[in-house]
């Protein structure tokens, strides 16, 4: 996983794709364009090929997501997180008090997919900035915690100093010697900190469960916070339903 290379195209395809997912109204061609910091004409023709297969729908010159990422989804069986549902963590965001998020790794980022309790800014903050590299939240460094040797030493290769790369990795050892990661300044809004757990399936970590406050609640909670995130992970359904399967 860490060690493969990034592919210009596809790169700009998924980026069409998750703007258009994050946006509730849709996007214009030039809003893409702007967004993707590219020209007009070359994302029209990835825009139209996307079009072309469902991937995307135009409708009153703004475009949002297709049918077809649904129905890849639905005939695969696969989602990322089966055993906690929004309702899980809208209990665990009562319990603790503050705003509870869950984030999955799509690729060498760590994604929020869902998140609860979150007061009006740090939801729009979300919204905004779904995506971040994962050594820079406390989801995300629990996620490369969580990863093989060889895909964790390639993820963390690709920081330019070597010193960084040091850090990150004994500080991913510890991650999963205590069970949890603590990461002040958060990328969505810098008061805010977050101490994550991982969650797992089958015996595989599939995504990371944070708790999310200003920075010197956390601190004064922590152990407070670890408590009530240990207690709602245990009482998480760890089975894993077959995938469904197809007509």
């Amino acid at each position: 996983m860490g060690n493969r290379e990034h592919h210009r195209t596809v790169d700009r395809v998924a980026a069409i794709l998750e703007a258009v997912a994050n946006s509730a109204t849709g996007l214009t061609l030039t809003q893409l364009a702007a967004r993707l910091d590219a020209p007009v004409s070359s994302v029209q023709k990835l825009v139209n090929g996307l079009a072309a297969v469902g991937y995307l729908d135009e409708q009153e010159r703004h475009f949002v997501l297709g049918p077809a990422p649904h129905v890849l989804t639905v005939r695969s069986g696969r989602v990322p997180v089966r055993s906690v549902s929004h309702a899980a963590l809208a209990s665990l965001s009562a319990a603790a008090g503050c705003a509870a998020l869950l984030a999955v790794q799509v690729g060498d980022s760590a994604v929020y997919v869902d998140w609860a309790g979150t007061d009006e800014p740090f939801d729009y903050a979300l919204s905004r900035s779904l995506r971040s590299a994962l050594p820079r939240t406390a989801a995300g460094r629990v996620l490369l915690a969580s990863l093989p040797e060889a895909d964790r030493r390639a993820l963390v290769a690709q920081e330019p100093d070597t010193r960084v790369g040091v850090d990150l990795l004994a500080e991913a050892a510890r991650i999963r010697a205590q069970g949890y990661a603590v990461v002040d300044s958060g990328h969505a809004m810098e008061t805010m900190a977050a101490v994550a757990v991982p969650v797992s399936e089958a015996g595989r970590v599939v995504a990371a469960a944070a708790l999310a406050a200003p920075s010197e609640v956390v601190t004064a909670r922590l152990p407070e916070l670890l408590r009530t995130l240990g207690e709602w992970s245990s009482t998480l359904d760890r089975t894993s339903p077959a995938p469904a399967s197809g007509p």
